[in-house]
């Protein structure tokens, strides 16, 4: 036997202040017929408690959720594995997109996550650093919150370490058993690195990336004003898709462009779909028996038998 809801201990504190309710009730009972020479049947009035705090602490049983496991089987699901790299260097506050290239890319992880379907996805930021914000899930609901919490305040610098954001992905593919590894890059762009490319194809990374920004560019907000390059001219951050082109071709993925004008995700989407009837992968599925009903059930019946147990028994007096 076990409990599927031990989120719900907190609410042992509601039989308990019950009890001490009852209790300092009883006294303040005593004490009122005390004073004008009256005396009741303590032990009914013990019994009354009794059955009431019972039957509270078995509703908080049930509110636990006890259960049995009935089966334990292995399921096979059709769906991707998916991890997100999501840029998050200086220049993707770039308002060439609107607000800007940042806000851009979280309403593309958004709809990535609303057209997901069995597919498990996970987020990795990437600027001077990388980090595995969220592993991979298939919580979309919870993922929805992870990128709402992406914002300019984890912008650490201007550096872009994908290599560093790839190699935690791989990592994290590998421990979970995945075959098929499935990467999605947002980003405004990155300088060639030949080294990222063969990592990629080493470890059989499929890349998609979604380029966000426009061929234009524009100026890259700073502390104050406009970041400037060392010869006090402002710096224009235009797109730079070229590298990751190559890369997204050379491991078998596709390169898409999000702006004002254009939106690839809905592509990306579909792409990754046609993919669902190679990924299929096993999961453990658990089907329990629920006891709930039982502990809910006698918890209340006592409750009752406490509640009317006052007006079912005469009380006697004594002078």
């Amino acid at each position: 036997m076990e409990f599927g809801n031990k989120e719900n201990i907190i609410y042992i504190i509601i039989p308990i202040l019950l009890f001490i309710i009852l209790l300092l009730g009883l006294r303040k009972r005593e004490n009122i017929l005390k004073n004008i020479g009256l005396f009741s049947k303590r032990g009914i009035e013990i019994l009354k408690i009794f059955l009431i705090t019972c039957g509270g602490l078995l509703v908080f049983i049930s509110l636990l959720s006890p259960q049995r496991l009935k089966e334990d089987e292995k399921i096979q699901v059709k769906g991707s594995n998916v991890y997100a790299l999501i840029d998050i260097s200086r220049s993707m506050l770039t308002k060439d997109v609107y607000p800007n290239r940042l806000e851009g890319a979280k309403r593309s992880l958004n709809e990535i996550l609303d057209g997901l379907k069995g597919d498990r996805i996970g987020f990795i930021p990437f600027s001077d650093s990388a980090y595995v914000q969220m592993p991979l899930t298939d919580d979309y609901s919870m993922g929805k919150n992870y990128v709402n919490a992406i914002d300019s305040n984890l912008i650490s610098g201007g550096g872009t370490k994908l290599l560093e954001g790839l190699e935690l992905a791989n990592k994290s593919f590998e421990e979970s058993g995945v075959d098929h590894k499935i990467v999605i890059i947002l980003t405004d762009g990155g300088d060639y690195d030949k080294n990222i490319i063969e990592y990629a194809k080493n470890n059989k990374l499929k890349v998609y990336v979604i380029g966000v920004g426009t061929e234009d560019g524009g100026v890259i907000p700073g502390k104050v004003g406009f970041l400037k390059d060392k010869n006090g001219n402002t710096v224009i951050s235009k797109l730079n898709d070229k590298f990751m082109k190559e890369l997204a071709n050379e491991t078998g993925g596709k390169f898409y462009e999000v702006n004002n004008l254009t939106d690839g995700t809905k592509i990306l989407l579909r792409d990754i779909k046609s993919l669902e009837g190679k990924n299929i992968r096993e999961e453990n599925l658990k089907v329990y028996k629920k006891y709930y009903q039982i502990p809910l059930g006698i918890g209340i019946i006592l409750i009752l038998c406490g509640y009317l147990l006052k007006r079912g028994i005469r009380e006697e007096y004594n002078d």
